[in-house]
């Protein structure tokens, strides 16, 4: 699998940019676990809004069936396992990728001001 070498580094220059950020500030260790917590949420909400965007209208239906019959609350493995099914990985890990920068730098430029 090729994975966009320039992505990736510029995924990791975010995180240790989040850290920097995290560290200037002087957030104590329980509200950084927090911080990092939402921000996996937020990336997985964006990487969902990116591969849903892809599905057609059938394939919509097959997943919204999966939120309704766990009351909102899908399983993630058999979401994750849905998407698998629908995406090559390298498909899967360039959209990831390309939500975790886009979470990760609107973090950094709004704790920045």
């Amino acid at each position: 699998m090729q994975i966009d070498q320039a992505l990736a580094e510029r995924v990791m220059k975010l995180y240790q940019d989040v850290d920097a950020t995290l560290d200037d500030l002087r957030v104590p260790e329980k509200e950084r676990k927090e911080i990092e917590q939402n921000l996996m949420e937020a990336i997985a909400a964006d990487l969902l809004v990116r591969l849903g965007e892809k599905l057609n209208e059938e394939e919509k239906g097959e997943l919204a069936k999966m939120g309704e019959a766990s009351g909102g609350q899908p399983d993630l493995n058999a979401v994750a396992g849905f998407f698998r099914g629908k995406f090559a990985q390298e498909d899967l890990v360039h959209n990831l990728a390309q939500a975790t920068e886009s979470v990760l730098s609107e973090f950094t430029e709004a704790m920045s001001h």
